[in-house]
């Protein structure tokens, strides 16, 4: 009898253990994780009978707002340019973009209010919803929606210093409104689940791509970090083997090159050849380490879901052929237009990644600031003075006569950038240019994605100076 006393009462004490654990977990831990799911009822009861927050771009314009119905509130969209940004709240199909991520605080309980939020749980006191401000930029947005002009793609637009996202454009898009609307949203969501192009997705954050030439920016500043002198020629010769055991593989000249090369000449020409071989050089293990601090393999810290790309199928560079084929961007790389804009925002801050972020800050229905939305920078990832020779070589490869990116001046202005033309094993190329103006003292980075583009970087430099041009036309608020 007392042998039975003593298991009951330690399975009782176990049970009881594993329950406060549980509830310990899920209230400290997961707490965050479930008051921002897209299905959880609270949130979603709360847009019903009451408007949700507005959404505004950064001059206050609104981009999203609640109106009435007989069927009581829902969600309206004043850009559909920016449809997987602000997302979309519908009760039947949830909610997503920055609907889903500051869901909170769009009803009224925003984390940095928590009085407010044990009101609204505990005495049903809701606070009249305020607004959130994005970054977004209209003008900056609407430059770059004529740049990609319909195009399957995307561009995105930040300021080096912050993070900030001050334009970013996905396409094909789609209406979220229609998402909203009772009336409308299970023809609008069957449709959308459908489509084989995917509009949901934010090719900004989420599409993967080969990164083409605009990586030799990171094989250069990983070759200067380790002691290549960016002044040294080396004889480049089209095409190049690294020794009879590559077989069949040769690395091709983009230009069919013969002669000797430095890294600005090699920036100019995007030639392949010189960083196969400065990769080669430094060893795969060097690349790897230098790809992984500029956040390559990784999803960067978004207040949206962000996809995290690879360095190669199994994270490692452990071929020469490998080695050499993703120094200039191809091999197994992945990555997102975005990762490749802090790839270059990284470079304009002297060596220093910020942490991207659509929103900017939480305001009270009277308009006061209740959170500024400023995550910081993510660290430092090279040196100053290796970021000051990058950049350098990369406003040579605009600025020079001749040069590959040129197609990406803008009068009066240095601009920085890097062309890439990825090989895609299903269609043509993608096109990509990455850059950053004014060079001296950047206030502005862009990302161009053309999906197959048959002439690759040639299309996207053009689209990212003009992007460029108005972005440092507008002055931040």
């Amino acid at each position: 009898m007392a042998a039975n006393i003593r298991a009951l009462t330690l399975v009782i004490a176990i049970a009881f253990l594993a329950t406060s654990l549980g509830v310990g977990y899920w209230t400290l831990v997961a707490a965050e994780e479930l008051s921002d799911d897209p299905f959880n009822p609270r949130l979603l009861a709360a847009s019903i009978d009451r408007p949700r927050g507005r959404i505004v771009d950064a001059r206050g314009g609104e981009l999203a707002a609640s109106r009435q119905t007989p069927d009581g509130w829902r969600r309206v969209y004043a850009d559909r340019s920016l449809a997987q940004v602000t997302g979309y709240a519908s009760f039947k199909y949830g909610t997503a973009g920055v609907e889903g991520a500051y869901g909170e605080s769009l009803i009224g309980q925003d984390p940095a209010d928590p009085v407010g939020r044990m009101r609204a749980r505990y005495l049903k006191q809701l606070a009249e919803p305020g607004s959130l401000m994005l970054g977004i930029e209209p003008a900056v947005q609407q430059a770059a929606v004529a740049a990609l002009g319909g195009r399957r793609g995307a561009i995105v637009v930040l300021d080096p210093r912050t993070g900030a996202i001050r334009a970013s454009v996905s396409l094909p898009n789609y209406e979220p409104s229609l998402v909203s609307d009772p009336a409308q949203q299970d023809v609008a969501w069957t449709q959308l689940n459908q489509n084989r192009e995917r509009p949901l997705v934010n090719r900004v954050a989420q599409g993967l791509y080969p990164p083409g030439s605009t990586f030799k920016v990171v094989t250069a500043a990983a070759a200067v970090e380790n002691g290549v002198d960016p002044k040294e020629k080396i004889r480049i010769d089209d095409p190049f083997q690294g020794d009879p055991s590559w077989g069949p593989y040769r690395v091709r000249s983009s230009s069919q090159a013969h002669g000797d090369f430095d890294l600005s000449l090699a920036m100019q020409r995007s030639e392949n050849i010189y960083f196969a071989k400065r990769a080669l050089q430094i060893g795969g293990a060097r690349l790897a380490e230098y790809a992984a601090r500029f956040g390559i393999g990784t999803a960067p810290k978004l207040d949206l879901p962000a996809g995290r790309g690879q360095l190669s199928n199994a994270g490692t560079l452990d071929s020469p052929i490998l080695i050499a084929d993703t120094a200039y961007g191809q091999g197994e790389l992945l990555v997102s237009p975005l990762q490749m804009a802090l790839v270059a925002a990284t470079i304009a801050n002297g060596g220093v990644m910020p942490t991207p972020h659509y929103a900017r800050a939480v305001l009270d229905a009277g308009g006061a600031v209740i959170r500024t939305i400023a995550p910081g920078p993510a660290g430092q990832v090279i040196r100053p003075e290796t970021a000051r020779i990058v950049a350098q070589a990369m406003v040579d490869a605009v600025q020079t006569a001749g040069a590959f990116a040129s197609a990406a001046r803008v009068q009066g202005m240095n601009v920085a950038g890097k062309t890439g033309t990825a090989e895609n094993p299903s269609g043509p190329p993608h096109g990509w240019f990455i850059g950053f103006a004014p060079a001296e003292a950047p206030t502005a980075v862009v990302a161009v994605l053309i999906e197959n583009s048959p002439k690759g970087g040639e299309d996207a430099a053009p689209l990212g100076g003009a992007v460029l041009r108005a972005a440092v036309g507008t002055r931040a608020p």
